[in-house]
């Protein structure tokens, strides 16, 4: 798999942490996908940019990957934003699986979109795509499947324990932010929980009350 570098100055084991996350991804799902394009960030939004992106870029909420179907003058390929995978992973950490787990979960979302944009379904024939959260849950699903498979190797368990502690560490800093009546900072907080846990609904609602009163 190519993969195109344009970080201004990206973590030192990036590479070979896609490299290692590739490796959990069946090279049959992969088929069709020309590349992998490492930048810094997703681009400021403008008149023409999908309301999902304004949306996102408006509540401070980071775009880690994006995949973008075959198109007449370019192959179909994965766009990952390196400063929003690596978002509230201290630089000691960058040298554990905990990035490797962020990565491989987002890889294998964009690779899910990839599989229904090819064929239709990600794991059965017929499967039902109502609405684009709909697709989403499906992707998330095949993601959450790819890590799971991880899992069978301590070194992949320590990283998840690695992320869970670290979130938890994000939610009590924010809890201390907010009784102190610094929203903006709390809401960052608990945003980065959510980040690094998925599981973490509770630092999700707390990050949009500390927006809401942040914004009043």
């Amino acid at each position: 798999m190519l993969i195109e570098n344009e970080c201004n100055n990206p973590p030192y084991c990036l590479l070979n942490q896609i490299r290692r996350s590739l490796g959990w991804i069946s090279p049959l799902d992969l088929d069709g996908i020309a590349y992998i394009r490492l930048t810094d960030e997703i681009e400021e939004p403008n008149d023409k940019s999908p309301d999902w992106h304004k949306r996102a870029q408006a509540e401070g909420i980071g775009i880690t990957g994006l995949y973008v179907g075959q198109r007449k003058d370019s192959p179909a390929h994965v766009i990952l934003y390196v400063r929003d995978l690596y978002r509230g992973i201290p630089f000691l950490y960058w040298w554990t699986t905990v990035p490797t787990l962020n990565i491989s979960y987002t890889l294998a979302h964009e690779v899910g979109h990839h599989l229904i944009a090819k064929r239709g379904y990600i794991f059965q024939p017929g499967e039902k795509y109502k609405h684009d959260d709909n697709e989403e849950d499906f992707c998330n699903h095949y993601a959450f499947s790819v890590t799971q498979k991880m899992m069978k190797h301590w070194y992949y368990r320590f990283g998840m324990w690695g992320l869970k502690d670290l979130a938890d560490w994000y939610y009590i800093f924010g809890c201390l932010d907010w009784k102190e009546k610094k929203y903006k900072k709390a809401a960052e907080r608990f945003y980065i929980c959510f980040h690094l846990d998925r599981n973490r609904e509770d630092a999700l609602n707390w990050y949009r009350r500390a927006k809401e009163e942040g914004n009043a």
